[in-house]
């Protein structure tokens, strides 16, 4: 039986996208849900163009992984406190890879209803992120 509630939810997209089971990341994501990169400011809608975000990233760092610290829940929010790491072996956003890893650590609060997320906030370090991959100039 699939765990509707908000942790149970958050879980089911993350473990997904660590299996790169995209399809079912995106049944975790309502249709009109708004999905925040507070270190970009970019907000995307849907889980198509969400997905397509998370796959390019994949995309690039083949070997990315993230592990779910804590994951803390009341009433229709999750908060996940999270850890993940790559390494550049692909093109990302017209720079080739230059192999080398990154390690982030982030937090993210996801609104839940019915079993969707259809609000959530990204919340990390972008610049750290770039500096490790030597990309600062995508600031």
């Amino acid at each position: 039986m699939t765990d509707l509630t908000p942790e149970g939810t958050v879980r089911r997209m993350f473990d997904a996208l660590n299996a790169r089971d995209y399809p079912r990341a995106a049944g975790a994501i309502a249709e009109d849900c708004q999905w925040e990169s507070i270190a970009t400011g970019s907000t995307h809608r849907g889980p198509s163009p969400i997905v397509a975000g998370l796959r390019e990233f994949v995309t690039a760092f083949p070997d990315w992984h993230v592990e779910l610290d804590h994951v803390f829940a009341s009433g229709d929010v999750a908060v996940v406190e999270w850890d993940t790491s790559g390494t550049f072996q692909n093109e990302f956003r017209g720079k080739p890879p230059n192999g080398r890893k990154f390690h982030r650590r982030g937090c993210a609060v996801a609104v839940v209803q019915g079993g969707k997320i259809v609000r959530y906030r990204d919340y990390y370090d972008r610049a750290t992120l770039l500096q490790q991959l030597d990309l600062l100039d995508l600031l």
